[in-house]
C-alpha cells in the first residue's frame, strides 16, 4: 500500500502542474506558520508549539496507526505527502535552472537559484558551480527523501511529525531578536529535527553511492559540519548529516571535463552539464529507494 502511495506522490509531483504551482506558493508552510503565530499571541509561544508540533500528528496517528491501511489510510497518507513533499516546488526548479542554463538566460539561472538557496548562507548570485550541485542533492534529501523515509516507517502521521518540526524549528518565537536565545521547546525541536534527520542520511548517502560513483562516494564518506552549516543545518547534529549528504553527493556526479565543468568561469552550458547530472543522480537514487521499499514490502516488512 505504501509503495503504491509514494508512485503516486512522485507521479503527482512530475506531471500535475497545477500541484507544483500550489506548492510553489508555499502554502502549507504558510498556513502553519500563521496558525502558530495566531495562537502564541492568544496562548504564549510555548503552548503555541506545542500544539502545532503534536496535535495533528497524534491524531493521525491514533486514528490511522503506523500503517494508515483502509481506504481512509490510503487518502489521508496521499493528501499529508501532498501537503508536506518538496514545499518549495525543488523538483519544477531544478528544471528551470536547467533549461534556463541551456538557454544561457543568466538572470533566470540566478533566479532559481534563488529559490534553492533561500535558507543558507550562500549568496545566490555568487554561487559556484559546485556549490549548486551540492545543493540540489541536499534539496532532494530534505525536501524528498526524509519525508518518505518517515512515511515508510511511521505512516502520514511520521511524514507529518517530520515536516512540522522542521517548519517549527526555523521559525522564530513573534517578537523574538535574532540576538536572543532560543526557548527551551524551540530547541528542543532543532535537536528533534537533527535526530529525525541522523538515521536517513546514511542510507540516502548508499542509494547514492548506488546511484553513481560508487569508490569517489565511499573515499568521501565523512560527515563535514561547516558544509552542512552553508546549507542551512541549525543544529551541529543536523550538519554533520546535511554535510555528509554534499560531500558524498558532490563524489559520486561523474560528468566529462569535470574541471571544466566547475571552472569559476565556466560557461552556462558547462554548469548545465554539472546541474543534470546533480539531477539524475537524485532520480537514481529515489528509484533505488523505491526499489527497496518494494522488496521490504514483497517480503512483509513494510505494509
Amino acid at each position: 500500500m505504501k509503495l503504491l502511495i509514494l508512485l503516486l506522490v512522485v507521479a503527482f509531483d512530475r506531471f500535475l502542474e497545477f500541484f507544483q504551482r500550489w506548492r510553489a506558493d508555499r502554502w502549507p508552510h504558510r498556513a502553519t506558520i500563521e496558525v502558530f503565530d495566531t495562537l502564541a499571541g492568544m496562548i504564549g509561544a510555548t503552548a503555541a508549539r506545542l500544539i502545532v508540533w503534536l496535535l495533528l500528528p497524534v491524531a493521525v496517528l491514533v486514528w490511522l496507526g503506523p500503517g494508515g491501511d483502509g481506504w481512509v489510510g490510503w487518502i489521508v497518507s496521499l493528501v499529508v505527502l501532498l501537503l508536506v513533499i518538496t514545499p518549495r516546488n525543488t523538483s519544477e526548479i531544478n528544471r528551470q535552472l536547467l533549461d534556463a542554463a541551456g538557454r544561457d538566460d543568466q538572470e533566470m539561472v540566478e533566479s532559481a537559484r534563488g529559490v534553492l538557496f533561500d535558507g543558507t548562507s550562500v549568496d545566490p548570485a555568487t554561487a559556484t558551480t559546485r556549490q549548486t550541485g551540492e545543493r540540489i542533492i541536499v534539496l532532494a534529501f530534505s525536501e524528498w527523501f526524509l519525508v518518505l523515509f518517515w512515511f515508510v516507517l511511521l505512516g502520514p502521521a511520521g511524514a507529518l511529525f517530520f515536516r512540522l518540526t522542521e517548519w517549527l524549528a526555523r521559525e522564530s518565537d513573534p517578537g523574538e531578536t535574532d540576538e536572543a536565545k532560543p526557548g527551551w521547546l524551540h530547541r528542543w525541536q532543532k535537536k528533534a529535527h537533527a535526530l529525525l534527520v541522523l538515521p536517513a542520511a546514511p542510507v540516502f548517502t548508499v542509494l547514492m553511492l548506488l546511484a553513481g560513483s560508487f569508490q569517489r562516494g565511499v573515499n568521501a564518506w565523512r560527515g563535514d559540519p561547516a558544509l552542512g552549516r552553508e546549507h542551512g543545518a541549525m543544529d551541529d547534529w543536523e550538519a554533520g548529516s546535511i554535510g555528509l549528504i554534499a560531500r558524498v553527493g558532490h563524489a559520486v556526479i561523474d560528468v566529462e571535463r569535470a574541471d571544466e565543468c566547475l571552472d569559476e568561469d565556466a560557461c552556462l552550458a558547462d554548469q548545465r552539464a554539472w546541474y543534470r547530472a546533480a539531477h539524475a543522480i537524485v532520480w537514481r537514487a529515489l528509484l533505488f529507494g523505491l526499489a527497496l521499499v518494494a522488496v521490504l514490502t514483497m517480503i512483509g516488512w513494510v505494509p
